[in-house]
């Protein structure tokens, strides 16, 4: 717990200058959907997830865009025995995984139509990366201990639509790091994974 509290204060702290000189803070929730890199004999496949989070918006045709989110990512697994000649052993067994992460993103971004002259709709492309910080994570198979890297690192890119107090937001995050750390499992996945999410602005007085 005190693991917790430590990054979620310094995360706040880092978060400060930002939201003294943002023009826009940024509340949203959405879904998330795993792509696995090396699913590897244990056959791992992405599932549903979700997040939900703030960022600042520090800027206005070119912007900076850092943020704090919980997220919530599934894998499943599955598992089959096998003799040396090859046969099964064991029916096919399918297991879940679930991680809980702070996601830190500081996305560099660009308006298509300049927000001084306060378009009716506007579309922005952006770009950067982000570490996810591991909060927990378990598995539903007693035999295997999971050991989940306290630090993934990702490369996202994405684009959003603006429309009055709302937005909605589409990304894709490619990962340079893997997941696990140990050797419990035959392979160690990297995951990337597209993420949806809708939210709403709020424009802060200058």
């Amino acid at each position: 717990m005190k693991t917790l509290d430590t990054i979620i204060a310094v995360c706040g702290m880092a978060m400060l200058p930002s939201i003294s000189s943002a023009q826009e803070i940024r509340l949203y929730g959405g879904y998330n959907g795993s792509n696995v890199v090396k699913a590897g004999e244990e056959g791992w496949v992405g599932q549903a997830g979700y997040q939900f989070g703030a960022d600042v918006l520090i800027g206005n045709r070119w912007f900076l865009k850092p943020g704090l989110e919980f997220m919530v990512r599934n894998l499943n697994y599955s598992m089959t025995g096998t003799a040396p000649d090859g046969t099964t052993t064991l029916p096919e067994q399918e297991f879940k995984y679930t991680s809980r992460s702070l996601r830190v993103p500081v996305m560099l971004g660009l308006h298509l139509a300049d927000p001084a002259n306060d378009p009716a709709v506007n579309l922005y492309l952006m770009g950067g990366p982000s570490a996810l910080m591991n909060l927990n994570a378990d598995l539903d198979n007693n035999a295997l201990t999971v050991e989940t890297n306290s630090t993934q690192w990702y490369i996202g890119f994405g684009g959003g639509l603006e429309l009055s107090f709302l937005f909605v937001e589409l990304g894709y995050d490619v990962a340079m790091s893997n997941v696990f750390k140990g050797d419990d499992f035959q392979t160690n996945p990297k995951v990337n994974f597209l993420h949806a999410n809708a939210g709403i602005r709020l424009k802060l007085a200058r």
